[in-house]
């Protein structure tokens, strides 16, 4: 009776959810909440950001209008001038720094990648010579045995009728075996056949990244170029100006009066126009990195930088071929700019 109670549906009356109808709408509830705490964070994030952007078009307005101030007096507008083109002269030099790092990565790949393809291409060139030994042998066996099928079967056709009736058995039988026998052999040579275009088929390595040996030479010789550079700039402090004028704001820099501003432009125009040499910062850059290569030291075996005590000073002159690099200063006194250190020509961000 309980039954059949519970299968009369009263009028009027809505029918109590089923348990799996309650869990869903557990779940859903679940999930919906979940989204809704995905999206307040989410809006939290993006305020956040919305402050910072605020915040950095207030510092970008007062920048702004405090060098607006500041062209608005002759003398102050020349300093900014030398201030302005010291950053430039520093990017030019970043831009060149991060350029041969990149070039020298790129050829140490191709020279990896073909060292690993030559070694690659030799390890195949041995197994298909054993292959091919192998192939050889087959090919020789298959020819005795066609060779001695065709004696076999010219001795059954020279036979005449008596001689085939008592002797031709035999013969036949025989040439049978070796039609089999040469069957095999196909399909061994076959295989071997298809070993030989498997090997052929395969990809050459590549390599996973550079050798610990390559980072090592790379990192010298951006270092080398950085050292270089440094010498180039080093009259009239130049070097020294560009990597101040990266670190203060252009009002706290003065270079003197009108004179003295143009008198550094000058001068920063002249010398950028020099480096531009590629083959003698080339050559110079090479030297350099031979002569770090036996002078500088490392933490451990693992560590591609070297240590920053090495870089402690630039001898303005390395050994080299024809007596030395080019002197790039008027004394030969080292100059102590440690260029790791000090991060000249933002050279830690391109290390490898």
């Amino acid at each position: 009776m309980a039954e059949i109670a519970s299968l009369i549906k009263v009028p009027g009356r809505p029918a109590e959810p089923s348990d799996e109808d309650l869990l869903k709408l557990y779940w859903n509830r679940a999930t919906v909440k979940r989204e809704l705490a995905a999206l307040r964070r989410e809006r939290y994030e993006l305020l956040d950001k919305l402050k910072e952007q605020e915040g950095a078009i207030i510092r970008a307005r007062e920048d702004l209008e405090s060098l607006e101030r500041l062209l608005a007096n002759p003398l102050a507008a020349a300093n900014a001038m030398v201030y302005f083109q010291f950053r430039h002269l520093w990017r030019v030099c970043a831009v060149r720094v991060e350029q041969f790092a990149k070039e020298l990565r790129a050829q140490r790949e191709r020279k990896e990648r073909a060292k690993l393809h030559e070694t690659g291409l030799d390890k195949r060139k041995r197994r298909l010579d054993i292959l091919n030994e192998k192939l050889q042998a087959l090919l020789i066996k298959e020819r005795n045995l066609a060779h001695e099928m065709q004696t076999l079967q010219q001795r059954l056709d020279d036979m005449n009728g008596l001689t085939r009736l008592f002797k031709g058995q035999g013969i036949k039988r025989r040439i049978a075996g070796l039609v089999k026998g040469r069957e095999a052999l196909q399909f061994r040579v076959d295989e071997v056949k298809e070993t030989q275009a498997g090997i052929n088929a395969e990809q050459l390595p590549e390599i996973s990244g550079l050798s610990l040996d390559s980072r090592k030479l790379i990192n010298l010789a951006v270092l080398a170029l950085c050292q270089e550079l440094v010498l180039h700039f080093s009259e009239h402090n130049l070097a020294t100006f560009a990597k101040t004028a990266t670190e203060k704001p252009v009002g706290d820099m003065k270079f003197g009066d009108r004179r003295d501003c143009d008198r550094l432009v000058d001068r920063i125009r002249s010398r950028l126009s020099e480096v531009k040499d590629q083959k003698q910062v080339a050559d110079a850059v090479k030297l350099r990195t031979d002569h770090l290569l036996t002078h500088v030291s490392y933490s451990d075996d693992t560590t591609t930088v070297p240590l920053a005590e090495t870089f402690s000073a630039i001898p303005p002159q390395v050994p080299g071929a024809a007596g030395g690099a080019p002197l790039n200063r008027a004394t030969d006194a080292p100059l102590r700019i440690n260029v790791l250190a000090d991060g000249y020509w933002s050279v830690l961000d391109v290390l490898l």
